[in-house]
């Protein structure tokens, strides 16, 4: 756990998944995405199907996914997900990005991506591959202050009982020590 900028612990731990975990990211996702976008339970049956893809081809030389969950209480605070491309060779996916709204602005979100990112490095990936939607707007300042860079922007369409602008956002990860 990195210390604050400010000298102080965070109030949270990020480790990797256990038993029961990728349930808890399935449930946040449902309830948040509903919640602040009204997203239907359709959006929650897409991340159920992902998250067992995930659980039944989970490569852990390759793959990672970040649980953030609280030092005082053990609560579940959120989750992102570092996945092998299964088309493209030396490519990652980022996935499975939320952090709870009582969480938001300590830094949480932040330190996730990052994690995300440094394990892709080092796993020696070449670039990472996002799918989003231009609603995201706080995951989407997050990922501009890593670098990733915005490659594709789709047509406005029905998705999961709302409007949306899907993108592509693309980071070029250097291999160089």
């Amino acid at each position: 756990m990195a210390p604050r900028i400010d000298g102080s612990s965070p109030t949270y731990t990020i480790r990797t998944h256990r038993p029961g975990d990728m349930g808890m990211v399935v449930s946040q996702h449902g309830s948040l995405y509903a919640r602040e976008f009204g997203w239907g339970t359709s959006f929650e049956s897409s991340t159920a199907r992902l998250v067992a893809d995930v659980l039944d081809s989970f490569d852990p030389r390759l793959e990672r996914v970040f649980i953030a969950e609280s030092n005082e209480t053990g609560e579940f605070l959120g989750s992102i997900a570092c996945l092998k491309h299964r088309e493209e060779a030396d490519t990652a996916l980022l996935r499975l990005f939320a952090v709870d709204p009582a969480s938001r602005g300590m830094g949480l979100g932040a330190r996730l991506v990052d994690d995300c990112v440094s394990f892709a490095r080092e796993s020696g990936y070449a670039k990472i591959v996002l799918w989003t939607f231009s609603v995201l707007e706080g995951a989407r300042r997050l990922y501009k202050r890593v670098g990733f860079q915005l490659v594709l922007t789709g047509e406005e369409k029905e998705h999961w009982g709302a409007r949306l602008v899907p993108e592509c956002w693309e980071l070029m990860l250097s291999t160089a020590e």
